[in-house]
């Protein structure tokens, strides 16, 4: 790659590379030099990934090849100075960096578990994550850990209140927003089985939300079903058949 076809990436071109190599996001953190701790870091990452992958998200071919984009502009800006670098770890030995991103590549490339080994390994906060994308941007912005909706006029406000507010700000891109917040609701309320899971989750582990005045438990039943019924009475019919 030369440094004038470098100087055309964009930051967002290497979104993907950095979410699979976020566990080493911070200035003191390095991708270790030894594959074998790296490998056993991320391979939940990569799971999650695959697993996002189908259902319409960033295919791991993209990935890694944002990964080798990203090490050839490490090679033609050993200083990591070009822009679409910015956040983007380096090795634990910096010179490295190039080989080290190829090789991980490749890991995303080749990854594959059998059966057992796939499901022996318990999810993780990482990859949980990638399943809330939208609440990773909703809750913290909407709903305080102190249990209240953020804005100057909703200090006192309901959950449902709360709720009601994001709808209207969101509408009328509705239709293309919230059936991806019911989704998550769902996904909370499937995946975390008991309100202790719930907040260590969403109130600290992964992200720094909310739920207004209700528990977790009954808050994503509530959310969910605002937004179908505003769908209902706001956007239908949202697709007719053809003859």
């Amino acid at each position: 790659m030369t440094a004038t076809h470098g100087k055309a990436v964009e930051y967002w071109q290497l979104a993907g590379a950095r979410t699979l190599l976020s566990p080493y996001e911070g200035w003191s953190k390095r991708i270790p030099d030894d594959a074998a701790e790296w490998r056993e870091r991320l391979f939940t990452l990569v799971r999650g990934l695959r697993t996002a992958s189908e259902d319409g998200a960033r295919h791991p071919a993209e990935i890694s090849a944002e990964l080798r984009l990203a090490a050839d502009l490490f090679e033609a800006f050993p200083d990591g100075s070009h822009k679409a670098l910015k956040n983007l770890p380096r090795a634990a030995t910096e010179e490295r960096t190039p080989g080290v991103l190829r090789e991980i590549a490749d890991y995303v490339d080749n990854w594959g578990a059998d059966l057992e080994t796939f499901c022996a390994r318990p999810m993780d906060t990482w990859e949980l994550s990638l399943r809330f994308p939208r609440f990773g941007q909703i809750l913290p912005i909407y709903f305080g850990q102190d249990g209240v909706a953020i804005s100057d006029d909703m200090h006192d406000a309901t959950s449902e209140e709360g709720i009601r507010m994001y709808i209207e700000e969101t509408h009328p891109r509705c239709p293309w927003d919230l059936p991806s917040v019911v989704a998550e609701c769902y996904q909370a309320m499937a995946l975390f089985h008991t309100e202790h899971q719930m907040d260590r989750f969403f109130s600290s582990a992964a992200m720094a939300g909310g739920s207004g005045t209700e528990d977790f438990t009954d808050f994503f039943p509530l959310f969910a079903r605002l937004c179908v019924e505003h769908l209902r009475e706001s956007h239908s019919p949202l697709w007719e058949p053809r003859a």
